[in-house]
C-alpha cells in the first residue's frame, strides 16, 4: 500500500504523520521530519517517492531487520529482563525448578529460556520516522519497534535506518 500526498495531516509534534500498515499486522504512524516549517505539503509531494521507496524496503526486509536485532543479542536481553519480573516457577520436592515461568507486567506468562522463535514472534513495528531535514540524499529513518508480549516492560528496540540500507541498532528506550 503506497501512501499518496493527501495521506499526511500536520502534526503537533512531527512535521507531517500518515499512517500504513506494515508487516501484515499493524496499523503503523509513519512521521515526517522535514526541516523547514514553509511549504510542508509541497515538501511531501516532493518526496513521496522516497517516503515510499524506504517504506517499501523496510516492507520487504523484515528479516534483514530482525536478523540485525538477533545479533544485537536481544534474546539474551529479553531474558534478562523476564527473569526480573514476577517469578511463577514450579519446583519439584527438592526446591528444583521444573519449570522456569515468570508473568510479565501485562500479565502474560512466559517460560525460559525464550526460542529464537519465539522472540521474532513477538517483534512489532511501532512506528517510523523519516527524516528528509537534509534532503533525500540524507534521508534517514528511525525504526521503533516492540515485542508482545512485553518482554521489555514498556520499553522499545530503536534502529536507524539509512538510504542504502544501512542500520544501526540504538539500544532499548522507555
Amino acid at each position: 500500500m503506497k501512501l499518496e500526498y493527501q495521506d499526511f495531516r500536520e502534526d503537533e509534534v512531527f512535521d507531517m504523520k500518515a499512517t500504513t500498515t506494515i508487516w501484515s499486522e499493524r496499523v503503523i504512524n509513519v512521521n515526517l521530519r522535514l526541516g523547514d516549517e514553509r511549504g510542508k505539503r509541497e515538501q511531501v509531494l516532493r518526496y513521496i517517492d522516497a517516503i515510499n521507496e524506504q517504506i517499501e524496503w523496510i516492507r520487504q526486509n523484515r528479516s534483514v531487520i530482525t536478523d540485525m536485532l538477533l545479533k544485537n543479542g536481544l534474546v539474551t536481553l529479553a531474558e534478562d529482563w523476564i527473569s526480573g519480573a514476577e517469578d511463577i516457577s514450579e519446583y519439584d520436592e527438592n526446591e528444583e525448578p521444573i519449570k522456569e515461568k515468570y508473568r510479565l507486567m501485562d500479565g502474560t506468562e512466559v517460560e525460559l529460556p525464550l526460542s529464537e522463535k519465539q522472540f521474532l514472534a513477538s517483534l512489532r513495528m511501532e512506528s517510523i520516522t523519516i527524516d528528509l531535514t537534509g534532503g533525500r540524499e540524507n534521508q534517514s529513518a528511525e525504526l521503533v519497534v516492540f515485542c508482545t508480549p512485553d518482554y521489555f516492560a514498556g520499553h522499545c528496540m530503536v534502529l536507524d535506518l539509512e538510504r542504502d540500507g544501512t542500520m544501526t541498532y540504538r539500544g532499548l528506550l522507555g
